[in-house]
């Protein structure tokens, strides 16, 4: 898997589009899961307030994808659509 494919998967998916960042800028957005190259390497962490939190370095583009995927699909606060209450 890489970016691209990831990207179409957040979309499928529903995955608010403020609550991830594939592309790198000068500043990284806030209160959002991040995907970056860095070195050769790949880094996944948690952008808020101008800090880095909870990063992750992989080998690949592949297994930064899979492991951000699996961040999201895991955060049900993401979604766009929310299942609505059984009330």
């Amino acid at each position: 898997m890489n970016r691209e494919k990831l990207q179409e998967i957040l979309r499928n998916e529903q995955i608010n589009e403020s609550a991830y960042s594939l592309i790198a800028k000068n500043f990284d957005p806030d209160e959002a899961l991040c995907l970056r190259q860095a070195d050769g390497l790949w880094l996944v962490y948690y952008s808020e307030r101008g800090l880095q939190t909870g990063k992750h370095v992989f080998q690949s583009e592949a297994e930064a994808c899979a492991y951000m995927l699996g961040q999201l699909r895991a955060d049900p606060t993401v979604r766009l659509h929310k299942a609505p209450c059984g009330i």
